[in-house]
């Protein structure tokens, strides 16, 4: 290739690459990745963090919803729909106190549209706060559908960026603007309708490329600041409904409410033909940085190929092509090595001939087996049963103490007594013969025991013995 030709392309690549940076830098994901780097720089921000993929919770969410109660348009309307995200919990609380009736998104369309918020009569602003939080909003409420007949006089959206103009960015997904065309083609919005948005101050641009917004995006009417309210004089242009052409089947398949449109449009001959490629941005949405740092923590080490015995490798080599499974690597408890009897000298020094005429030297005895316990276990010694006795017609109340007490009272001192109380008998183990009979357990029983000479008992017969 000749130097020319080198140039050429050269200056080729360099065209196509500032083209290319021309289209990032009027992009929307441009103007996301400035306000979001800008907030986490700054910490102008509260949990949920980082704010990457997310509508930024601002400091200061509270004073830019209190800018609601100075606006004449929220005063004079009864209904009012708000953004499910965090930023805007103080907007719906607000709305709440006010008595207006509380519309809230439900997340990512899979379960509705809306949901009814309402709550009971004196209710605390503790109780307000918890029913329209995240964990709130999921149990709480009245599920709106596409057939259902509501009005929306008033919205409240959260957004990335907007620009004074009235253009908004919202977090990429199209939720809301998806939101906003469902709600035009159920009749539930109209030109009369509010557009307002509550966003901190660096999230506010004085323009934004016009070439970026598409006929499906939302614009505001009000953006409410911690400091300001900005009004915009001349109303963009709003959508005119769901445009399908631009939708996938996946988005169908996540959202029961949109494909119930889509049956709806059919019924009535309109043309709902899908893209055939999947190019919303949740396919090709990039992973996040810090969503799953605590699952990599847990994340099991695969075992090193090098450490793998001959025939799992053998294995490895059969299954080249079938799924590969990283298992746990047992914990071994190494124990302390211990020299083997041949290669230990003897102690007298006592050796004989191997095989080839060497001297090899005798084994050591085996050392003593070594014991677990610290302690011996405590062994009484027990006598040698000459005979045994059967103590029976006991009855069931009695303890063996009580037995011991009669017969010590008596002066009769077995050497071992087995105790079936449960049976009502036990036995009487002596040395040497001078038992008594006719025996009661106290004086005032009404039964005597009876005695019975038995031949000797071995102590393995016997259990629960109990001297006296």
């Amino acid at each position: 290739m000749s130097q020319t030709e080198t140039e050429n392309q050269n200056q080729s690549d360099s065209s196509t690459t500032k083209q290319d940076e021309k289209e990032n830098e009027c992009s929307k994901q441009t103007f996301r990745k400035k306000v979001w780097d800008y907030l986490e720089k700054n910490k102008l921000t509260n949990f949920p963090r980082p704010v990457y993929w997310r509508i930024p919770n601002f400091k200061g969410s509270e004073q830019a919803a209190a800018k609601l109660l100075e606006l004449d348009e929220f005063k004079n309307v009864k209904y009012i729909e708000v953004n499910p995200d965090k930023p805007q919990e103080a907007a719906r609380i607000l709305v709440l106190e006010n008595q207006k009736n509380l519309y809230v998104p439900v997340p990512r369309l899979k379960d509705g549209l809306l949901k009814y918020i309402t709550i009971p009569e004196g209710a605390t602003k503790n109780e307000i706060r918890n029913a329209v939080n995240r964990r709130g909003l999921e149990y709480n409420g009245q599920t709106i559908g596409i057939n259902d007949e509501i009005q929306i006089d008033l919205l409240v959206l959260g957004s990335v960026a907007v620009s004074k103009e009235g253009y908004r960015i919202g977090k990429g997904r199209g939720y809301a603007d998806l939101e906003f065309a469902l709600l035009l083609e159920m009749g539930a919005v109209s030109d009369k309708t509010i557009v307002v948005t509550t966003v901190h101050d660096s999230q506010v641009f004085d323009t934004l490329p016009k070439e970026i917004f598409m006929e499906y995006d939302v614009p505001v009417d009000y953006i409410l600041t911690p400091t300001q309210i900005i009004s915009i004089e001349k109303r963009l242009r709003r959508p005119t409904g769901i445009i399908w052409n631009i939708l996938s089947q996946r988005r169908l398949n996540l959202m029961p409410v949109l494909k119930a449109l889509k049956d709806i449009h059919d019924g009535k001959g309109k043309d709902t033909t899908l893209k055939d490629t999947d190019t919303d941005i949740e396919a090709n949405e990039p992973r996040r940085r810090f969503a799953n740092r605590y699952k990599r923590l847990r994340r099991r080490r695969p075992r090193s190929e090098t450490k793998n015995s001959e025939s799992q490798g053998e294995e490895a080599s059969n299954n080249e092509n079938g799924p590969q499974r990283n298992y746990r690597r047992r914990k071994f408890f190494h124990r302390r090595k211990v020299a083997r009897q041949q290669d230990k000298p003897s102690e007298n020094g006592d050796t004989s001939v191997g095989e080839n005429g060497q001297s090899v030297p005798k084994p050591p005895p085996p050392p003593p087996p070594r014991r677990n316990n610290r302690f011996p276990p405590f062994r009484r010694n027990l006598r040698q049963i000459d005979f045994s006795l059967m103590v029976s017609n006991i009855e069931k109340t009695v303890r063996v103490r009580d037995l011991k007490n009669a017969l010590i009272e008596r002066g009769i001192k077995p050497n071992v007594i087995t105790w079936r109380g449960y049976k009502g008998i036990c036995y009487l183990h002596y040395a040497k013969s001078n038992a008594k009979s006719n025996l009661k357990i106290s004086p005032d029983s009404e039964t005597n025991l009876s005695v019975k000479i038995m031949e000797p008992v071995s102590r393995i017969e016997t259990i629960n013995v109990t001297t006296v």
